[in-house]
């Protein structure tokens, strides 16, 4: 990763982590805590120029339930993980995947988990093979919203990372590059604050 993307990135973190010190202030005994997610799904749309190099190059992508297609996109259900309250760093994981084809040739790819730290991305299980970062993700667009438990982080930008463009390219014979535009991510799920005391 070159230094200025480094920068961008981080730069992205600490401005996303100043908006949300203002939006949810930190509630006495509980800083620190990782808040449980529970439910609710992530939502990718496919950037459309991607889409139609996809297509034209006779690769199919599809869910792997219990992924969904719908309207906004391709939905992977929420299956937990952890959060600061505060920050929202942490993980997120999900049940579901992709399946990308192109004849008699594919791979599969499950069990999302997003990574937001200083260098947010989505790693996947590729089926029999190793968990690698398939997307790197850009916050500094995310519009965030708060309602009680519930969470929405939409306009997350989802470009293909280094290790991602090497396997789609190691199965399909593709050039594809780390930066592609793969599309938009929208999370939305619920934040179950761990009592204690």
């Amino acid at each position: 990763m070159s230094s200025r993307r480094s920068r961008g990135l981080v730069g992205a973190l600490l401005a996303l982590t100043a908006v949300l010190a203002l939006a949810v202030p930190a509630q006495a005994g509980h800083h620190h805590h990782k808040a449980q997610l529970k439910r609710g799904a992530t939502t990718l749309a496919l950037d459309p120029a991607t889409a139609r190099a996809l297509t034209d190059l006779g690769v199919t992508v599809s869910p792997l339930a219990p992924a969904r297609a719908r309207d906004a996109g391709i939905a992977f259900p929420v299956t937990g993980g952890r959060l600061d309250p505060d920050t929202y760093a942490g993980r997120i994981r999900h049940s579901g995947g992709l399946a990308l084809n192109a004849g008699d040739t594919g791979v599969r790819v499950r069990n999302f988990v997003i990574r937001i730290d200083e260098s947010p991305d989505l790693t996947a299980k590729v089926v029999g093979g190793p968990r690698i970062s398939l997307l790197d993700l850009d916050l500094s667009g995310a519009e965030i919203e708060r309602r009680g438990k519930r969470l929405t982080v939409a306009g997350v930008a989802a470009t293909l990372s280094v290790d991602g463009a090497a396997a789609l390219n190691g199965v399909f014979g593709t050039a594809f590059e780390e930066g592609l535009a793969i599309g938009t991510a929208t999370v939305k799920t619920k934040l179950q604050r761990n009592r204690r005391g």
